[in-house]
């Protein structure tokens, strides 16, 4: 299972598109989280890379520099798609309400 900044990671992935820069990945991640720091995206990129859930590849930007780049992986597409598929089976904020029909919230 993942953790929802790591969902939200790689939502931003996808939207972002295949070999992503990390600036990339972020501008769309800012959209669903607006405190995220630039700091906690690399970080983790980085554990979602040792979990395989991410591919880290160096590409070579127009002024010869090697940036690293990343890919949403077949793994990581799976761990998404089962973690959205848990949200879906507790039911969605939509679904009872919305925030405010919410108890603990």
């Amino acid at each position: 299972m993942i953790g929802k900044f790591e969902e939200l990671v790689l939502l931003a992935c996808i939207r972002a598109g295949d070999k992503a820069l990390p600036s990339a990945i972020y501008q769309r991640l800012l959209a669903g989280q607006k405190t995220a720091a630039f700091g906690a995206l690399y970080t983790t990129l980085g554990r979602m890379a040792d979990k395989k859930l991410v591919a880290e590849v160096a590409i070579t930007d127009g002024k010869s520099r090697e940036r690293r780049a990343f890919t949403i992986t077949g793994e990581g597409q799976k761990a998404l798609r089962d973690a959205l598929e848990a949200s879906r089976a507790i039911g969605g904020i939509a679904e009872i309400g919305g925030i405010g029909a919410c108890p603990a919230l």
